[in-house]
This record gives C-alpha cells, sequence and structure tokens, in this order.
C-alpha cells in the first residue's frame, strides 16, 4: 500500500489566515521601506485541466536566524484556491526569491521558484509588482483503495498509556457478524454466551462513536466498525456514570476521502442465515455525505441442564431441568449523515440512524422434581412448551459542531444527540403437570405476557480546549443528559369455564421513570519537560432518578445533588521506547431501570425476579500503574497493576417471603447494595510483529476479587483469585491469502449475571456473592483471500467455536438451595463472506460545467 501524503490537510487549517501571522514583515512594507507586490496564478488538474478548489497555496522565504545560525523556512503568505482554482497572495516584499508550494488532497505536492525579478537598490520597473504564475498543474496521487495510512499498516491493536485501541478491519473471525462477535476477541473484554460484556470482571460503559446509545451489541454489524476503543481508567472529562470498569467505545465507519468510495458485502453461515451490508460516501468541496445500510438474519439455538438441591423444604426436594431454544428473525439498520465544512476551522456534522427487527422464539423446558420421602423418592414432572414474538425498532440523531480558532490547540465542540427505541414482546405459556407414569395430576396452566416500552435519551454537550501555552492544555465542558422510560407489562391466565384469557392486574404493571445527570468538567495537562508530565481533573454531576408504578400510584426518588469525580494521571518517559504512567479516578455506576422496577416477574415460577426501588448507585475509585514498551510502530508490551475499590456494589441476592399470588412461601431474587467489594490484579497485553507475514497479541489478567456483603447477611463474603488470557495469531501467506486463530480461557471467577435481554439496553452485568462461573475455553478460525486490483475483493470463511466448548456454567449457593447449571448457545458457526471495496477520487461529483464535462467524467469511468 503506498504512502498518502496528509500535509495538506494542515494546510487547510492555517494557510488561509497566514498572512496575520507575520505583522512585522507587513508592517515593513506599510511605512515604505520594501514595496509589496502580489503573485497570482491558477491551480489546475494536470490531467483534465480543470481548477482545483480548495488547494492549498503556501509562499515560503528561508531567512537567517540569528539564535541558531541557520537559515530557516519561514511563511511569507498563504491562501487557498478558489471554485476555478484562482489564487492571489498579496503584500509581498517584491525583493528576493521564494519558493511557492501548492498541495491538494490526493494531489502531489508542487514546488517553484519564483519571484518579481527585483533586486535591492534597483529602481522598480512598471508592472513588477504583479507577477502572473500562469497555471499550475497538479498530478494525481495514486494510493490504493484500502485505508490510508501514513507510515504503513497500522497493528491489529494499538497499545497506548491511556487506552488500547483494537482495529475490526483486522479480525477475519468477526466478518460477517456483530458487534457482539467483534467483542470476544479485543483483549481485556470478555462476553459471555447471552451477549453480556465485562471488563477485568466488571461491567464497562458503552458508548458507540462517543456518544451513549440505546443500540445492543447484536444490533451493529461487525463490517460497519472501525475500531474498539478500551479505556479502563477515563478521565474526568469522561462521562463518569457507567459501569465500574470504565468505556467501551466503539467507533463506527466513516470515510472523508475526496470523491467516492464504498464497500458491499454480503455473507452466510451454517444455518442458513444471511447477512448483507453497504457503505457509500461521497465528498466534494464543502460537503461529505456518508449512508450505510445492513441485513443480519438470526437463527439462535441453545440448549440447558440445571440441578437443584432444596435446602429447607419438608420434605426434601431435587429439582431437574433440560431446555432447548431456538429463535428466528432478522435485523436492518440503515445510518446516514452529512458533514458540512462551512469554513476552514468550522465543521457542521448532521447523522441519523435507523434499527429494526424482530424474532420469534420457541422453547421447551422438561422439569423433574423428586421428593425424598423416609423409604422412597416420588418424581413429579411438568413440560412448558414457550412460544415468543418480540419487535423492536431503534433510532436517533447527532447534530455536532466543532471550531478550530486561529490560536493552536483552541477548539469548541458542541453535540445534541437523541436516541430513542421501542420494543415490543408477547409471550405465550403452555405447562402441563404430570407423573412419572404419565398420568395428569393437575390442569394445563396456559398464560399470556404482553409487554411494551418506549425509552428516549437525550444529551446535550459542550467541550471547549485551549493550550494556555506551549506546554500546558485545558479541557473543560458542561453535559446534561435525561432518560424516560416506560413500560407495561400485562400478564393472564387462561379461564377454561369462560374459555378466555383472564387479566391478572396483581402481577401486571405500569411502570415509568425519568432519570437526569447534569455535569461540568476541568481537566488540566502540563508537559513539564521531555519526559515528566501529569493531568489532573474534576468531574462534578447531579443526578435525579424519579420512578412511578403507574397502577399502584408508587412513587420512588433517587437522588444525589452533588457528586464529585476526580482523576488524575502522571506520565514518565524512561526513553524512546519505554514509559510509565500512574492514573487515578473515580466513577458511579446507576441502577438501571429493571434492576430498580418493584414488580415480581412470574414468567419462570422457579425462578421469581423482582427489581428493588431502593438500590443506590454504587461508587468506585480505580487506581493504575502501567509500563509500557514500544519495540517499533507494530511491536509493543503494556504491563499494569490495578486496584479498584467500590462502595455499595449492587448484587444479587436471593431472600424467601410469603407470595400472595401462589399462597406459600417462594425464593425471589433481587438486587442489594453489597459494603464494598475489590479487585486488584495484574494486567500483561503485548502486541508483537514477529515477521512481515506473522503477529500475534495476547492479553492475560491475573486479580483477586473481594465482595463484602455483611451488610445484607453475617458472614456472606466471597473470595475469590481468577484468571483470564485471550491470544490472537495472524498468518499473511503468499497471493494475498490471510490466516488468524484466536483462543481464550477463563478460569473459575465470582458469578457476573446479567440483568436483561442484552447489556447495554435492558440491563447489564452484576455481581453476586452467592456463586461462581466454572472455566471454559474456546477456539475460532478463519481464512482470507483477497484478489482483483488493489485486492478490493475478499473471500473469507470463518469457524466460531471450533470445538463447541463455549458454555456458560455456574454454580451457586445459598442458604435455601445449591444449584448447577450449564448452557450452550450457537455453538460451531460456519460463516462464509464476500467483500467488495470500489472508488475513485474525482473533485466535481455534483458539479459539472456541461455536457461534454459529463461524457468527458463518464468515461473516466464515473
Amino acid at each position: 500500500m503506498k504512502r498518502f501524503k496528509l500535509t495538506t490537510l494542515l494546510f487547510l487549517f492555517f494557510t488561509f489566515y497566514a498572512s496575520a501571522q507575520f505583522p512585522g514583515t507587513h508592517n515593513q512594507q506599510k511605512n515604505g521601506k520594501i514595496p509589496a507586490g502580489k503573485f497570482y496564478g491558477k491551480i489546475i488538474d494536470g490531467k483534465t485541466n480543470k481548477g482545483i478548489e480548495f488547494a492549498a497555496v503556501q509562499l515560503m522565504k528561508f531567512s537567517f536566524d540569528s539564535v541558531t545560525k541557520t537559515h530557516k523556512e519561514s511563511l511569507v503568505g498563504g491562501q487557498l484556491t478558489k471554485a476555478n482554482g484562482d489564487f492571489v497572495i498579496e503584500n509581498v516584499p517584491v525583493t528576493g526569491d521564494y519558493i511557492l508550494k501548492a498541495s491538494a488532497i490526493g494531489y502531489k505536492m508542487e514546488e517553484l521558484k519564483v519571484s518579481f525579478g527585483v533586486r535591492p537598490g534597483h529602481e522598480i520597473q512598471a508592472g513588477a509588482k504583479e507577477k502572473d504564475l500562469g497555471n499550475i498543474k497538479l498530478g494525481e496521487l495514486k494510493f490504493s483503495l484500502g485505508e490510508v495510512v501514513i507510515d504503513g499498516s497500522p497493528p491489529p491493536l494499538e497499545l497506548k498509556p491511556d487506552k488500547k485501541v483494537y482495529t475490526v478491519d483486522k479480525d477475519v473471525v468477526a466478518a460477517g457478524g456483530t458487534a457482539e462477535d467483534v467483542l470476544k476477541n479485543v483483549p481485556s473484554v470478555n462476553v459471555d454466551i447471552d451477549g453480556n460484556v465485562t471488563v477485568r470482571n466488571a461491567a464497562p460503559q458503552l458508548f458507540v462513536d462517543g456518544r451513549p446509545s440505546t443500540l445492543t451489541i447484536d444490533q451493529i454489524p461487525a463490517d460497519a466498525i472501525q475500531e474498539i476503543e478500551i479505556i479502563t481508567n477515563p478521565s474526568a472529562k469522561y462521562d463518569a456514570s457507567g459501569g465500574e470498569a470504565g468505556i467501551l467505545n466503539i467507533v463506527l465507519k466513516k470515510e472523508r476521502k475526496i470523491g467516492y468510495n464504498g464497500t458491499i458485502r454480503a455473507g452466510i453461515d451454517s444455518r442458513g442465515r444471511i447477512n448483507s451490508g453497504f457503505d457509500l460516501n461521497l465528498r466534494e468541496g464543502k460537503v461529505n455525505w456518508f449512508i450505510s445500510g445492513s441485513l443480519n438474519q438470526r437463527l439462535s439455538r441453545s440448549s440447558g441442564e440445571v440441578e437443584r438441591f432444596n435446602l429447607r423444604s419438608l420434605p426434601l426436594t431435587q429439582l431437574f431441568q433440560t431446555s432447548a431454544s431456538e429463535s428466528k428473525g432478522a435485523f436492518k439498520r440503515f445510518r446516514s449523515g452529512f458533514d458540512f465544512f462551512l469554513t476552514n476551522r468550522s465543521t457542521l456534522s448532521l447523522t441519523g440512524y435507523y434499527s429494526s427487527g424482530g424474532h420469534k422464539g420457541n422453547e421447551e423446558l422438561l422439569t423433574q422434581i423428586d421428593t425424598v420421602l423416609d423409604s422412597f423418592t416420588t418424581s413429579a414432572f411438568n413440560n412448558r412448551l414457550t412460544s415468543t414474538k418480540r419487535n423492536m425498532r431503534f433510532y436517533g440523531g447527532t447534530v455536532s459542531f466543532k471550531h478550530l480558532f486561529p490560536k493552536e490547540g483552541r477548539e469548541l465542540t458542541a453535540d445534541a444527540n437523541y436516541n430513542a427505541s421501542r420494543f415490543q414482546w408477547n409471550a405465550y405459556y403452555n405447562t402441563n403437570y404430570y407423573t412419572a407414569a404419565g398420568i395428569a395430576y393437575a390442569p394445563d396452566l396456559l398464560q399470556k405476557r404482553l409487554n411494551k416500552g418506549d425509552n428516549g435519551y437525550y444529551t446535550l454537550q459542550l467541550d471547549y480546549t485551549d493550550k494556555l501555552n506551549e506546554d500546558i492544555k485545558l479541557e473543560t465542558g458542561i453535559r446534561g443528559a435525561l432518560r424516560n422510560y416506560e413500560s407495561l407489562d400485562n400478564n393472564f391466565v387462561f379461564n377454561t369455564s369462560l374459555d378466555e384469557y383472564v387479566f391478572l392486574p396483581l402481577q401486571s404493571n405500569n411502570y415509568r421513570f425519568l432519570d437526569q445527570v447534569y455535569a461540568g468538567y476541568a481537566v488540566m495537562s502540563h508537559q513539564v519537560n521531555s519526559k515528566f508530565s501529569y493531568q489532573a481533573g474534576l468531574r462534578v454531576e447531579s443526578s435525579f432518578y424519579e420512578g412511578e408504578l403507574i397502577q399502584k400510584n408508587q412513587k420512588f426518588e433517587n437522588t444525589f445533588p452533588f457528586s464529585l469525580f476526580p482523576s488524575g494521571a502522571i506520565s514518565y518517559k524512561l526513553d524512546e521506547k519505554d514509559n510509565l504512567q500512574a492514573s487515578y479516578s473515580r466513577r458511579i455506576n446507576r441502577p438501571s431501570f429493571f434492576r430498580l422496577i418493584p414488580f415480581t416477574d412470574y414468567s419462570d415460577s422457579l425462578n421469581l425476579s423482582r427489581g428493588n426501588p431502593e438500590l443506590k448507585p454504587e461508587f468506585s475509585n480505580s487506581v493504575e500503574l502501567s509500563f509500557q514498551r514500544s519495540f517499533n510502530r507494530r511491536s509493543s508490551f503494556l504491563a499494569t497493576v490495578y486496584w479498584r475499590n467500590t462502595n455499595g456494589l449492587m448484587s444479587n441476592y436471593v431472600v424467601s417471603e410469603f407470595d400472595t399470588f401462589f399462597q406459600r412461601d417462594v425464593l425471589i431474587s433481587t438486587y442489594v447494595n453489597a459494603s464494598s467489594s475489590d479487585a486488584y490484579g495484574v494486567e500483561l497485553t503485548l502486541q508483537y510483529a514477529f515477521t512481515s507475514w506473522f503477529d500475534a497479541s495476547a492479553n492475560v489478567n491475573f486479580y483477586q476479587s473481594v465482595i463484602n456483603s455483611t451488610n445484607v447477611e453475617s458472614n456472606l463474603k466471597s473470595e475469590r483469585f481468577s484468571w483470564t488470557g485471550k491470544t490472537t495469531l495472524n498468518f499473511k501467506l503468499p497471493e494475498s491469502i490471510s490466516i488468524q486463530l484466536t483462543g481464550d480461557y477463563q478460569s473459575r471467577m465470582s458469578l457476573v449475571q446479567g440483568g436483561g435481554f442484552q447489556w447495554g439496553w435492558m440491563g447489564s452485568p452484576q455481581s453476586t456473592v452467592q456463586g461462581y462461573i466454572n472455566p471454559s475455553y474456546s477456539l475460532d478460525a478463519a481464512v482470507k483471500y483477497s484478489f482483483l486490483k488493489d485486492d478490493a475483493a475478499s473471500l473469507s470463511v470463518s469457524v466460531s467455536d471450533i470445538f463447541k466448548t463455549r458454555t456458560n456454567d455456574t454454580y451457586n449457593q445459598t442458604d435455601f438451595y445449591i444449584q448447577n447449571s450449564i448452557r450452550k448457545r450457537d455453538a460451531q458457526i460456519i460463516r462464509i463472506n464476500f467483500s467488495y471495496r470500489f472508488g475513485k477520487f474525482d473533485t466535481s461529483i455534483f458539479r459539472r460545467k456541461n455536457n461534454q464535462n459529463q461524457m468527458q467524467d463518464m468515461d473516466m469511468g464515473m
């Protein structure tokens, strides 16, 4: 891949104001000491002879520096060309020799020696103060259709002191999948079989393009993602709300190349699921337009087994369950937007998206309940068939403005975001009861559940950055976020005498809430010298939560009017390759809607659950000490020692209470604030290019977790040492063939359970002091063949979970029961994907002067 010089991007930001940067020269001209003249001319395309708009023209001169005793190049004047390519540089001293530099994005830079032909002390001839430089031709810069890079291909994983950056287009295994498949391969990140995401065994905050989103990770196609940023200890600049484990930022693809470019892709897997999508980008002059779309079919299968021993029932009972489920559906997604380059320094961007889909599911759950009597055991069975239908819509938009001031390092950005989702979920349950002899001992139970909800998320943010001097930078900003949610959940039971479903008001609910968070921050960075720098920041947040259980006229509040979130970091550069950094941050994790709603979910009579409206946010303090060594651009090593303390950790907890519906004591899984938790460990990450054809990345995390819930129950405390490992091997073979292998291992660790259908929308993972997850491992592989000119087309084959070892194997122990459960989902999936990239550099896509030009452009391949 040929290198693409990006120097002209910098020209667009300062050449327009060049003359203002040299008042000394201009004052001499005004005082009459040196007569002033002007250069003018036209920048044209060397192939088409058309004028080039927004070409950067600079006039340079060599001057003697009395301090360094050397000659250095200085800027005399500059300008961006007009629509027809014309330029004029005025107020130029007529004596001396100059160098004119002309460049534009996608063209080779041209340098010309120019002068007025006037020597000091000589008489100035008529007309000598103006010099026509004529037409200056720029040749087109040839570059690959692939991603433009400055210095070689970037590594699949870039390690930086404050974050890790995972490049998704290097991930062959995830091609044709979703963000869930991508995150499985990202170092430091773990994804369970239900899509719940953790970083260092804690829940992170999910951003899309640096902003909150209502999208779930299975709604985002893997091929639409540019990179994943893992920020484990974010500064006060970032939103303090979210998980204990920092921020995961999914950066979507968005081009700004002059001309047009895009990608089309399609694929199918071993279950016949089709995935397809496209990206298209058009840019000319001051307008950049992009659009993308995708369609992903879904066919998910899972199976599970549960074994539970009840400890307090008299007589003693034990339960065995087997389940099998299948879900079919599809999701479609569209995203489009514009960038308007209002001036050289100001950009207005508009982006909108729409995603919708649904799926139908069926599940069979077979339960055997054994009752242990004095001399024998009796068995009873029930079989429940469940049919579900879900429909979801996600939509939103962003308006953002960015302005760069003439002063270097000073900029202003403003964002307004709106994200919304709507869902509808209908479920039908048919349970029949029978003995070991197959004789019914109770009537069949028919149930119906109708659930729907709306979610609106609004954010406004204003950020200002100023470089106070060469060494100190100040970042400030304010932010407001408002989220409203309403959910209607109605339950029915079939009445055989009435031959219809009867509404159950006590088992139904209508709940809504309003959540508001307002924040302001200031972060100062100081580069003390070439080796030492530090950063200090403070964020102030006010949060207000108001919930209402409408049918019962019950209201709930959770208010934190004033919370401080400091952050700090120091960095010391040992040498050109080694760097040390220490950082600290304080964060808050507010309870999600499904943890707060005070409603008992009866959809599974053996696993009742209910939210806790009295649940409080959890506050965490994180400290990290990192050492980084950069071997070269494509190889680096990062070692991090970390400690995280959390007060009020939101945890699962099982209680026993009398239930008015069943008219007996039942077990209910709810949420409580544990007293505290601590997690400390060492994480090692290596990205290394062994040869030009082989590179590898490895990540291993050793940590100790301690959860203290003695405030809930005496002696309720959990301590566990765990470790996780993940590695990726990339091979580049002859004939444009590449192979990728990824593997991961997870030892026994403290249980982190999902709080809903999908992390990021209806819940998030939470810890429990009453269980753990057993070890698991998996291996994925993929091969990719690239062909056509510039490898514009590619065909890949991938296999996930080759040995069918990816499971969720958990153990729970409470005062009421001991339970083992194991589940598998979508094991050993084969995907075949095709992708084709296209593009052309063209400065006049939308502007044609006449039909002749139109025909000419068509001949050029438009």
